[in-house]
């Protein structure tokens, strides 16, 4: 079986660029797509072509959480020249608590919206989804899309380096998760809390949107507690770009020094035969550097080891529950910090978060440790603690 996103063996381009300026910004993009074969052999003229950056959180682009508006930019000019029609879609779960003002406030924040305004790109974050059937799917047979992504004769991924708490490292692939409506993210979440299960979908999100391309925004970072505010921006001075949108994120991750093990969707890509993505399989093509930068990241405190979770039989079930409430982090909300705002309330997928006296309260019982309350809650007052059964277990160092 070929790569997720193309042949046998996967190309990666990685520029040097330090700064968010547009002439740096262009002419790394454009080398690094004329390693590709140039922006033509991605969009033909006349295609509709969409844009998905990572807008998880209304926040300023200097957060490091969300894709840089200077990237969208660039990226859209050259779709254009291309002969294509750019349009920018996304369906942030920033956004779920009344759909249309929710994401308009976070294109503003991010600065989406003022660039697109200035350029002219049109943006499609209206929520309108369609059902797909995968009779293929490893996972996931049926899944909720957004029509402005299915729609589109292609599709491009914008993502960020970032880590990530729950899937370690989240890059192209899992930006493609943004395609997924924002309540029916939720819904997979509470379904799918095993984070191999999880990885599962997402490579069936992939395998139902093939993305043309994909580029990372790693001139800001972030690394730690990521994907959101409890992670912490580095600059790492950085673009990346692919066909192959896994080995694009094995690219960042070996520059980052998280290993292909530690991360979920690389272990169930190996298990699904995908090949031409791994570290020794990809080409890797550099642009204004002369190796290969290894920038050793700080990885989440709390990242998951979903080793021995898939157990099926009725002890090790036991096993895994006792381990799932005392051995995995619980969602604190810190009284100093919370502002009562009830957005993580309202992103849980199984109600199990509640407000007493305007402070958000977690029952731990009902938690499925998804971590959406953490990801999203825009005031980092949701901090990660293990019970005090697992903090003994991690000053023994197990885990």
């Amino acid at each position: 079986m070929t790569g997720v996103g193309g042949g046998q063996a996967s190309r990666v381009s990685v520029a040097r660029c330090d700064t968010y300026a547009k002439d740096s910004m262009r002419s790394a993009v454009e080398g690094m797509l004329e390693t590709l074969g140039g922006m033509g052999v991605f969009v033909r003229p006349g295609e509709r072509i969409a844009l998905k950056p990572n807008l998880l959180l209304a926040k300023p682009p200097q957060a490091a959480i969300t894709t840089h508006p200077l990237l969208v930019e660039v990226v859209a000019e050259l779709v254009r020249e291309a002969g294509g029609e750019p349009v920018l879609i996304e369906s942030s779960a920033a956004g779920m608590p009344q759909f249309h003002r929710g994401m308009e406030r976070v294109l503003r924040r991010t600065g989406m919206r003022e660039m697109a305004d200035r350029i002219g790109l049109e943006v499609d974050v209206e929520g309108d989804t369609r059902a797909v059937s995968l009779p293929e799917a490893q996972l996931t047979k049926r899944l909720d899309l957004l029509t402005s992504a299915l729609d589109a004769d292609g599709l491009i991924s914008l993502a960020k380096f970032k880590t990530h708490t729950f899937t370690t490292f989240t890059g192209a692939v899992k930006n493609l998760f943004g395609c997924v409506p924002g309540l029916t993210k939720a819904g997979y979440h509470a379904k799918l809390s095993d984070v191999d299960h999880f990885a599962d979908m997402l490579l069936d999100v992939h395998q139902a949107l093939r993305p043309r391309l994909s580029l990372m925004d790693g001139v800001l970072a972030l690394e730690g507690d990521g994907p959101g505010t409890g992670g912490t921006p580095r600059e790492l001075g950085l673009l990346l770009a692919s066909a192959d949108a896994l080995a694009l994120d094995a690219a960042a991750c070996r520059i980052a020094g998280i290993p292909e093990e530690a991360v979920p969707v690389f272990r169930r890509a190996r298990v699904r035969g995908y090949q031409g993505w791994a570290s020794g399989e990809t080409e890797i093509v550099l642009h204004g550097l002369d190796r290969l930068p290894l920038e050793p990241f700080r990885r989440p405190k709390r990242a998951l080891d979903p080793t021995g979770y898939n157990t099926t039989g009725r002890l090790q079930r036991l096993v895994r529950e006792l381990g799932k409430q005392a051995l995995t982090p619980r969602p604190r909300p810190s009284s100093e910090r919370c502002t009562g705002c009830r957005t993580c309330s309202r992103a849980c997928p199984v109600g199990a978060i509640r407000m007493r006296d305007r402070l958000a309260v977690v029952a731990d019982d009902r938690c499925i440790r998804c971590y959406c309350c953490h990801e999203l809650c825009p005031e980092a007052a949701i901090d990660l603690e293990l019970s005090r059964m697992g903090r003994v277990a991690e000053r023994l160092g197990l885990v």
